[in-house]
């Protein structure tokens, strides 16, 4: 009789495991907070990352242009190409997910935030001695903040297509941290 109730117990666990393995959401990238230097952020409202994230990727977008006119460095050019094509890809990701929100979240504004406009000004000022490390300074900073919202948002976001968008976009950002703590541009960014 005890060994029919363990086999019976036993069947129900290895029924219930596929489901719970289905069930299982991904862990997005393999980055700790000590290798990026940011702490997941956490709690993020879902209105507030979708304008954070449309705002973050702008600001790559527009700041890695400006580095394929102003960079001296070809690693620092062919850096900016990789960020202008993963950040509009992680935009039309964001875009995309919209109408499948609950409540709807309307599409963010197009206008940058004041601190990455003055990001912006400060390396349409620098020197072309200075650009380079400027630029790939503010991309370790950008992509320190970027993982830090998007992986909390991975973690705890309420909005389940927006929480899909956090977690495809955290390996992205990862792979920029990594090219940049490696020395993408010619220098290390740190």
């Amino acid at each position: 009789m005890c060994k029919m109730m363990l086999l019976a117990a036993a069947s129900g666990l290895m029924m219930m495991a596929p489901a719970t393995a289905q069930n299982a959401a991904p862990m997005a990238g393999t980055m700790t907070a000590e290798q990026v230097g940011a702490g997941p952020m956490v709690g993020t409202p879902s209105a507030n990352y979708v304008a954070w994230a449309a705002n973050s990727d702008m600001y790559e977008i527009q700041s890695s242009k400006l580095a394929l006119s102003k960079a001296k460095s070809d690693q620092t050019k062919d850096f900016a190409r990789e960020m202008i094509a993963d950040h509009m890809t992680t935009t039309k990701s964001l875009m995309a997910a919209l109408p499948n929100t609950e409540p709807k979240i309307p599409k963010p504004g197009k206008a940058m935030s004041e601190d990455n406009i003055a990001k912006i000004a400060a390396l349409k000022a620098a020197s072309a001695d200075e650009f380079d490390a400027m630029y790939m300074q503010q991309q370790m900073q950008a992509h320190q903040a970027a993982w830090s919202l998007h992986k909390g948002y991975s973690l705890d976001g309420a909005d389940p297509a927006l929480k899909q968008v956090a977690t495809s976009a955290v390996p992205i950002i990862e792979k920029h941290l990594a090219h940049l703590k490696t020395g993408a541009g010619g220098m290390r960014a740190m």
